[in-house]
């Protein structure tokens, strides 16, 4: 009965009214509980497969959330930002829509969250046109150039990425745009090619690893080039250098010192290798699990097809090769990595399609729309939803209470930010993720938090007293359930995750925890209102008591 001695006064819990004798006595309203201190956990619990949903969370915290902050002034920066690791191009696209939705005062909480998704979306859709005219380009006919786009566009983890504020996205969507100037053809080598070269250093601005498309590509043309030196310093410099020399001052600006966010992630990623921070697998990953995940069924005709005589230029396949086998000597893999490389190797299923007869591309085609479809819902609706989930429910509760916060006591990028919560929660604290890279350590906070949870609690019980939400996996907050029951915590929410685990800190299910809804009453203002287990508890209490009677104390709510 903690919840009874946090009652502020006797009328938050009963009145005193008079009988039809005139004589006073106890008349209970048992819908309230304290006015100030309301406390809540979230537990997450949840599986996930192999792909991680916890790394699309992570970079939305390198778009949306650094957008967030320069134009609304609430932003998580991950470590990356201390370092001058990521460009700021990618979040500054963000940033201008965020300003204009600023401006014509529609900065809701749905449409913050929308807008970059409906954004990004519509760059994809740039992306997918940009493919189809490569693919008229490449292919020897118009029904080839068809379907390589529909084996393309039907592609699972395309239509799962698309939507989605990744860098990777802008990434896949300029190399396609940039293609289209490309001289794959002997014939084309003396047409205007410097556009390809000024977005392809775009690209490589915003993600230095596209450089390896790049290079195989350039390579390329220069040994087909008549004349190499005169295509190098005439088109190649003049085309690229403007372009470096604009990355290199706005990462200066931004980061407030000079800087080259290119430099610095080739020097982290790949000379240091500090990608290892972030997880290590095998060689082979990409070969074994990374392609055969993200292309499954899309990789019958792919393979069939760079076999087939009337294929296209083996150029795309090379340098998807190159980059691939580039990959697989880095410590850090994840499928996202993959996708700029996927519609190079959808160019070789068109041949494969119309070689074969009509009927045989009627059930090709139907397996692939079951299998592609099935696997875009269940990866886009239930796999790993639980940080939106648990998000959502914090979101229906903080709308109701001034100053909410929020602590994620979960694995790194696990929970959404301030680009999600918006104004809805004015403070948000997550476990540090910052490598000890000087140290050469590879112990954070989340390590330390998970390696012992309750020492951790017990060297910050007053911070975490102080947060109105706490959210965490359902195993995690099980090993500190007596901590939390001593501090008033209890369960209010327990939200579905995902079915498959990818890591052994995860679990099941989210499990969201609070003494009670802060709602507005009409007498009293802003209080608390309780579950029904809760109320019955108090009514009990009271009328064993003897404060009130039975027929005299209600049951209710607002």
């Amino acid at each position: 009965m903690a919840s009874i001695t946090n009652l502020n006064k006797p009328k938050d819990a009963f009145e005193q009214l008079e009988d039809e004798h005139g004589a006073r006595q106890g008349f209970c309203h048992i819908r309230i509980q304290q006015r100030t201190g309301r406390k809540t956990i979230t537990t997450v619990q949840g599986v996930g497969t192999e792909y991680d949903l916890k790394r699309i969370v992570r970079f939305l915290k390198k778009s949306c959330e650094v957008a967030h902050r320069a134009v609304f002034g609430t932003g998580l920066l991950t470590w990356e930002w201390s370092y001058a690791l990521r460009s700021p191009f990618h979040p500054a696209i963000i940033a201008i829509l965020f300003k204009v939705i600023q401006h014509f005062k529609l900065d809701s909480q749905t449409v913050i969250v929308n807008a970059p998704r409906i954004l990004h979306a519509f760059l994809f859709s740039l992306g997918d046109i940009s493919f189809y005219k490569l693919s008229r380009t490449l292919l020897p006919s118009p029904n080839s150039a068809f379907y390589s786009t529909v084996v393309y566009i039907s592609t699972w983890f395309v239509f799962y990425c698309a939507p989605r504020t990744l860098s990777n996205c802008l990434e896949t969507v300029l190399t396609l745009i940039a293609l289209l100037w490309y001289p794959f053809g002997s014939r084309h080598l003396n047409a205007t090619v410097w556009p390809y070269m000024s977005i392809g250093m775009l690209t490589i601005a915003i993600r230095p690893t596209a450089a390896l498309l790049w290079i195989v590509l350039g390579f390329s043309h220069l040994l087909r080039h008549p004349n190499p030196l005169r295509l190098l310093f005439l088109t190649v410099l003049p085309a690229t250098l403007p372009v470096l020399v604009l990355s290199t001052v706005v990462d200066s600006l931004c980061y407030a010192r000079p800087t080259s966010t290119l430099w610095n992630f080739l020097s982290f990623n790949v000379l240091q290798g500090g990608s290892a921070n972030f997880g290590v697998h095998p060689w082979y990953w990409y070969i074994t699990e990374g392609l055969t995940a993200v292309l499954t069924i899309q990789l019958i005709p792919i393979v069939i097809g760079v076999f087939i005589p009337f294929r296209p230029t083996l150029l795309p396949l090379l340098t998807a090769s190159f980059y691939v086998a580039f990959h697989s000597f880095l410590p850090h893999k994840e499928h996202r990595f993959l996708l700029p490389v996927i519609p190079l190797l959808c160019l070789y299923a068109g041949s494969f399609f119309t070689s074969r007869r009509v009927r045989f591309r009627h059930i090709m085609f139907f397996i692939m729309l079951i299998t592609n479809t099935t696997l875009a819902v269940y990866f886009g609706v239930r796999h790993q939803i639980g940080p939106y989930n648990a998000a959502d429910s914090v979101l229906s509760m903080a709308r109701k209470v001034e100053n909410a916060s929020m602590a994620a006591l979960m694995p790194c990028y696990s929970m959404p930010g301030h680009s999600y919560f918006h104004n809805d929660v004015s403070f948000i604290r997550m476990l540090d993720c910052t490598p000890n890279v000087d140290s050469g350590a590879n112990s954070d906070e989340s390590d330390k938090f998970h390696n012992d949870p309750e020492m951790w609690l017990d060297q910050h019980l007053d911070e975490v007293f102080s947060y109105s939400y706490i959210v965490m996996y359902e195993k995690t907050y099980l090993r500190m359930v007596n901590t939390f029951t001593r501090l008033h915590y209890s369960v209010c929410d327990r939200v579905f995750h995902s079915d498959f685990l990818v890591s052994e800190r995860q679990d099941h299910y989210i499990k969201y925890s609070c003494n009670g809804t802060i709602v507005e009453h009409p007498e009293y203002g802003e209080v608390m209102q309780l579950s029904g287990d809760q109320r019955q508890q108090i009514k009990d209490f009271l009328v064993n008591v003897g404060i009130v009677k039975e027929e005299n104390c209600k049951v209710h709510g607002f």
